[in-house]
């Protein structure tokens, strides 16, 4: 009986030892965020005029001890595109149930529409990255007599000539009387040295490349992102035609309006 006692007593002592090995000594267990968002306040309707240029939106959260932050951005209709960068939330409140505020100031020019706006906590318990939680949507409509307005093109900035195989970046600056918010593309159509078109598919369907304004140095060739200023990077191959290949450069705004035309001719050599 003693034997078999030692026996249990070493195998039940493994078993321990075992499950102690099988936790990890790098893991600590996530705090969580006890905030609690009570609502949120932001019109369904919101008319511009020359003295109501401001939409004003409000948040109320309770155990506001573990939150570092609140903010909302402006979207299109759909949530697809940024109208506007971060807006940040502030509160004077020194309660731990606080009322967060911030407000929109349109411009006259912005297309009436409809528009959604996001709302942003930023925790204080949780790591950089993990902190951050969506709160909530809201949709409205904006109601303005801004005129929709052709967009423009101007500043072209391109070298004159470049050698086959050599990349470099040329951009455009756009201007739109609506806010860059409506422009849906800035594209160049191209023609070859002997008036071949350059289609942009396989398919010989699509001849306008598009250019970006999208702060991807390394992609696009873009500097800033959301300035105005369009751009890409290019390269033509060593088997391309060399002389002067024609660029046609346009913009169009979501309506359908489009800018003015920008044509060049870039000798490859």
């Amino acid at each position: 009986m003693k034997i078999k006692l030692m026996k249990i007593f070493y195998i039940v002592s493994i078993a321990i030892f075992l499950s102690c090995e099988e936790i990890p000594n790098d893991v600590i267990e996530k705090e969580n965020a006890d905030y609690f968002v009570e609502s949120i306040s932001s019109p369904d309707e919101f008319a511009y005029s020359a003295t109501n240029k401001k939409l004003q939106n409000f948040v109320s959260i309770n155990k506001s001890q573990s939150v570092k932050s609140v903010w909302f951005i402006l979207f299109n209709e759909d949530g697809s595109e940024e109208i506007t960068d971060r807006i940040l939330m502030n509160t004077n409140n020194s309660s731990i149930k606080k009322t967060y505020s911030g407000e929109i100031i349109f411009s006259e020019s912005m297309l009436p529409g409809n528009y959604e706006i996001d709302f942003y906590v930023e925790d204080n318990v949780n790591p950089a990255g993990e902190n951050i939680k969506k709160i909530g949507v809201k949709k409205f409509k904006y109601l303005s007599n801004a005129e929709n307005l052709h967009p423009a093109i101007s500043d072209l900035n391109i070298p004159s000539s470049v050698d086959r195989n050599t990349t470099f970046v040329f951009t455009v600056k756009v201007s739109e009387p609506n806010g860059l918010s409506d422009i849906q593309q800035v594209y160049f159509e191209l023609l070859r040295p002997d008036s071949s078109v350059v289609f942009v598919d396989a398919n010989n369907t699509i001849t306008k490349f598009p250019m970006f304004d999208n702060g991807d140095v390394s992609g696009s060739g873009d500097e800033v992102r959301g300035d105005g200023i369009f751009s890409l990077k290019n390269n033509f191959g060593p088997t391309s035609q060399t002389g002067f290949w024609h660029f046609k450069f346009n913009a169009v705004d979501k309506s359908g309006l489009v800018s003015n035309t920008i044509n060049f001719s870039l000798k490859v050599n």
